[in-house]
């Protein structure tokens, strides 16, 4: 009991000095993020193509690739997740490429 105790203070006292570090780097603003996502050159070859670039736009599933700053953070730092977001992007272009339009 006394040691499990001591270990929640420890906890707290670390929660707290992590919270109140000053040379804790701030984060970047998620709008700066979201502009610097805009400018890479993946995501400009994706928005030169009409029917990706409706994607990017248009798809609540393309904003959960960057819906916060963690998530964006991934997007400009991690391959893996820009070739996720690529290859939905594409996918659902040609979906929409291959269905029959409704005003036919």
């Amino acid at each position: 009991m006394f040691l499990i105790a001591i270990l929640v203070l420890v906890a707290i006292a670390g929660e707290i000095l992590h919270r109140l570090n000053p040379w804790k780097k701030p984060e970047p603003a998620y709008e700066d993020l979201v502009a610097q996502i805009k400018q890479t050159g993946w995501y400009q070859e994706l928005a030169a193509d009409d029917a990706c670039r409706h994607v990017l736009e248009n798809d609540p599933n393309v904003l959960s690739f960057y819906s916060g700053t963690y998530e964006a953070q991934r997007l400009l730092t991690q391959e893996g997740f820009q070739l996720g977001l690529i290859d939905y992007v594409k996918e659902q272009a040609e979906h929409q490429k291959r269905a029959p339009s409704p005003n036919n």
